[in-house]
């Protein structure tokens, strides 16, 4: 609810403050007071756009500060994403522009873009005026409003269909990630088939080339080799030509033995050639075992050149060493395994897809049905509503209909676009006169006709909307009478759950009010100023018997006046 609206050197509003109270705030003057002025500030509050053509004459700029209650969830999360402090449930919203265009705006006290305006905007304040295309008239509400005077019978149906359509893209996703990712593996997977083949027939194993590298030394070098062990074993061991190592050494040893019973010092030596001797024998026979192992063998040497010019072409071929082949082997593998499981995934993922598109279809039809019950009660009471605010000859109707997609969901044997609210495309259509075709609701031009059938609706929806202020901008243009006292009455009985701020020259209207402002322009030396003024009691009856009888006040308008508040009073108490 609005509490409170401060304008300063706006337009010709030198400093104001209005303090709305909760039902029905009428708004009454004479043409050019300023009524328009304070409906605009209003709008500089909720986002709209700021221009320094507003400014006081002689003004370095101008602002504009309201004060709001809430109990709405939705602006405590906008509240907590920009970070600014909720005061128990008190919210306060200035604007300010200057005279260098530039524009500031504060959310209890918090500077924010404007377009946290704009958000919080649309949850605190509805505002209709005559020649503005109001969220009523778009055609993109007209699903959420039909859903939210069904939400009994429809929620359910509604959460289901949502719930079924997240799977439903959520698995299409999946599956056209997996498909490309299939496509992308089989177009590899006969090169990948080939180079499995070609390494695993290759057989190889960790370090084979240093190993056969070494033994192809060995095999080439096999002469040299068997001679060195050759001479090394008959110096060391066994030579029939002069005495070897080995033999002069057990000569020393026995020379020793022979002098150790009398001369102790050789005992540790004598030990230590013996100790010696015997590990000479063992390397010699080893030495022996070698020599008689090298054998130059042409045909293993081929056998080993050959294998290493594979592996040598391996190598070269993939760029890598044989570990990291035999890596890259078993990542290949692994690659076609993912290849034959990512085709079965998909196999299992379009049994799923066909069955929740089933599914889908099925709930989505069982809540167009549900809607088409909502829309005829609604048709119904919508003509009833404009028949009681003087629009008889109206045919309204609740347009349903469906688009056809090749890629949608099927309907009765058809193709047809779904979405997360369902398949249904809803629009409002309307025709005021008899013999005339129906049209959407924006395309209405009378400013008149288009309050009413928003005003209409607001009296219908009155009990599921969440915007707690409402303002109508001269909503009995172009009506009178009969007509302007049943406007009159439906904007009562809509304050009695919301707050209504109403612009008006009706004085029908005007009595129905809960708070009356009078809004006055004042002239002082050459000053110009508009000026608002809460009445009541006489001077309230005075504002009404200006209204009915124009500038000149008889006793007729009067007794008019106290009559039609009387009238309004018992109304109100109905």
């Amino acid at each position: 609810m609005l509490l409170n609206l401060s304008i300063r050197d706006y337009a010709l509003i030198d400093n104001l403050s209005i303090s709305f109270g909760p039902g029905l705030n009428i708004l009454t003057g004479e043409t050019g007071a300023g009524k328009s002025i304070i409906i605009d500030a209003v709008n500089l509050i909720i986002g709209e756009r700021a221009s320094t053509d507003f400014i006081r004459t002689g003004s370095e700029s101008a602002s504009v500060e309201a004060v709001f209650d809430y109990k709405n969830p939705a602006i405590e999360d906008i509240l907590t994403e920009y970070g600014i402090d909720a005061e128990d449930d008190t919210l306060i919203i200035s604007r300010e522009v200057n005279k260098e265009g530039r524009s500031f705006a504060r959310v209890n006290g918090r500077l924010v873009p404007v377009g946290v305006l704009k958000k919080i905007g649309k949850l605190l304040i509805d505002i209709h005026g005559q020649h503005e295309h109001q969220a009523l008239l778009d055609s993109k509400n007209h699903l959420n409003i039909l859903d939210s005077l069904g939400s009994k019978i429809i929620s359910d149906s509604k959460e289901k269909v949502s719930e079924l359509y997240k799977k439903y893209r959520q698995i299409n996703s999946r599956i056209s990630t997996l498909e490309k990712k299939y496509l992308d593996f089989s177009k590899q997977q006969e090169i990948l088939k080939f180079e499995i083949d070609e390494l695993d027939k290759a057989q190889l194993l960790p370090d084979e080339d240093i190993l056969l590298e070494e033994e192809k030394k060995v095999i080439e070098n096999a002469e040299k080799i068997f001679s060195a062990l050759e001479f090394a074993y008959t110096t060391l061991y066994q030579n029939y030509e002069i005495p070897s190592i080995n033999d002069n050494l057990s000569k020393v040893i026995d020379s020793l033995e022979d002098i150790k019973g009398f001369y102790k010092p050789i005992e540790n030596i004598l030990e230590s050639l013996k100790n010696i001797l015997y590990e000479l024998e063992d390397i010699s026979f080893t030495i022996r075992e070698l020599k008689d192992s090298v054998d130059f063998d042409a045909e293993k040497l081929n056998t080993i050149n050959e294998r290493l010019e594979l592996i040598n072409r391996l190598k070269l071929k993939y760029g890598k060493t044989i570990p990291e082949l035999l890596d890259y082997k078993a990542n290949a593998i692994a690659e076609l395994d993912n290849v034959i499981n990512t085709g079965d995934e998909i196999k299992e993922l379009k049994i799923e897809y066909e069955q929740i598109k089933r599914s889908l279809a099925e709930n989505a039809l069982e809540l167009s049905k549900k809607r088409k019950v909502v829309a005829e009660k609604l048709e119904q009471d919508i003509l009833k509503e404009l028949s009681d605010l003087g629009m008889k000859n109206v045919n309204f109707k609740v347009h349903m209909g469906l688009t056809e997609d090749p890629k949608g969901i099927e309907i009765d044997g058809k193709k047809i676009s779904v979405s997360e609210d369902g398949i249904d495309n809803v629009e409002f259509l309307i025709s005021t006169n008899y013999g005339e075709p129906l049209k959407p609701l924006a395309k209405i031009i009378s400013g008149g006709e288009s309050s009413r059938i928003m005003l209409a609706l607001k009296s219908i929806i009155a009990e599921v909307d969440n915007i707690s202020c409402m303002i109508f901008d001269e909503i009995d243009a172009g009506i009178g009478g009969r007509t302007a006292q049943a406007v009159g009455e439906k904007l009562s009985k809509i304050s009695r759950t919301h707050q209504i701020l109403c612009v008006t020259h009706s004085p029908q209207i005007a009595s129905l009010g809960d708070t009356h402002f009078l809004i006055k322009k004042e002239s002082t030396g050459d000053t110009t100023v508009t000026k608002v003024y809460k009445i009541d009691g006489d001077k309230r009856v005075d504002e009404l018997a200006r209204m009915l009888g124009g500038a000149k006040i008889t006793d007729n308008t009067i007794a008019h006046a106290k009559e039609m508040l009387a009238m309004a009073k018992k109304i109100k108490g109905n």
